[in-house]
């Protein structure tokens, strides 16, 4: 009989990721990712239900609370700590005390930083600190040390999503942009009417509190001829392809995720009400997301010796979509007015 026996020697792999003087630089910006979750509605929207959904902790099954603050809930604690994972593919948490007699923390996600030994740094500007602790990453093809978030590949979407919005709010602010141009015909602009101009497009036009106002040309005649003055368009940005973009946007921001698109709020009108449609779309985002993320966060503790059970939404105990949106809202994952969405209903009142 043979025996294979596993060396022990370290990998001579080489290592891509940049160094600086202490830690291994991200190759994300996570400032910037920090930015883009306040850039789009759908995108911080799904971050906050999977952090929701995967902050459900069973307490008689876990003894995190030993290990927290006392100011904090061990549903809170584990959410900001989902939260971090989600929004930046990597976690970590501080550890401070002796071995069988400790407490954890979690360090801000955008903070983080770990050297080619698994090291933890907090950056913070110029200054830097190393911390006792241990990191949880989602895998990533494109580094040994750190970890991705499920929506890497859609920041553009969810970039120029941004920049259409930006460019809806400069409109309004900002009306008098060069789209129209003032010709004469037969006729030139007296110095009073070219003063009227300056002052009409620079105050009385600019705004969405002037709009619909009305300018009266009037032309000097030049010659025989009559004099005409028209407005001339230079060009413009059609409504239907910023909605069609946005569109399009929101549908690749939903697929990166891997969120339900009835959990986010988006309906098709012929699916409204349909019966049954979110439980099947749910049940599907338990198997392939939710658990697999849940075994990997319970190891996690599990390796420093915290007991953390966490719970996925089950859906085969209901008999519609209103049941299961009804539970959601119980289990603080959604609220009431996202749960109005879902169902394809308008919104309520005074938020009630």
């Amino acid at each position: 009989m043979q025996y294979i026996y596993k060396t022990s020697f370290e990998s001579m792999q080489l290592k891509d990721d940049s160094v600086a003087t202490e830690w291994i630089e991200p190759f994300f910006d996570f400032d910037m990712m920090l930015d883009l979750y306040y850039a789009n509605i759908y995108h911080s929207r799904a971050i906050r239900l999977k952090s929701n959904l995967l902050s459900q902790v069973e307490a008689k099954l876990s003894n995190i609370d030993k290990f927290i603050s006392l100011n904090i809930s061990p549903k809170s604690f584990i959410k900001d700590f989902v939260m971090n994972l989600e929004l930046y593919g990597n976690a970590a948490l501080e550890i401070v005390g002796a071995k069988n007699n400790f407490k954890i923390y979690n360090i801000k996600g955008n903070e983080l930083r770990v050297d080619k030994d698994f090291n933890i740094y907090q950056v913070l500007s110029d200054d830097f600190k190393r911390l006792e602790g241990k990191l949880l990453k989602y895998s990533s093809p494109k580094s040994h040390y750190y970890g991705e978030p499920d929506y890497l590949a859609a920041i553009k979407s969810i970039a120029l999503n941004q920049k259409a919005d930006i460019y809806n709010e400069k409109f309004f602010d900002n009306g008098a942009r060069p789209d129209m141009a003032i010709i004469y015909e037969n006729a030139e602009p007296s110095q009073e009417q070219l003063e009227a101009f300056k002052s009409f497009f620079g105050s009385n036009f600019k705004g969405f509190n002037n709009s619909h106002n009305t300018l009266v040309l009037f032309g000097n005649d030049i010659g025989d001829k009559d004099a005409k003055i028209r407005f001339e368009k230079l060009g413009e940005v059609e409504d239907l392809s910023f909605e069609k973009l946005k569109k399009v946007a929101r549908d690749e921001i939903a697929a990166a995720h891997g969120l339900p698109p009835r959990l986010l709020g988006i309906t098709e009108s012929s699916a409204l009400g349909g019966s049954g449609e979110l439980m099947g779309q749910l049940h599907q985002f338990n198997e392939i997301e939710i658990k697999p993320k849940i075994e990997l966060i319970e190891s996690f503790f599990d390796s420093i010796n915290i007991k953390l059970r966490l719970k996925p939404i089950d859906v085969t105990n209901f008999k519609d979509d209103g049941e299961i949106v009804t539970n959601l809202i119980d289990s603080g994952i959604i609220s009431v007015n996202e749960a109005r969405e879902i169902l394809g209903w308008q919104k309520s009142l005074k938020g009630q």
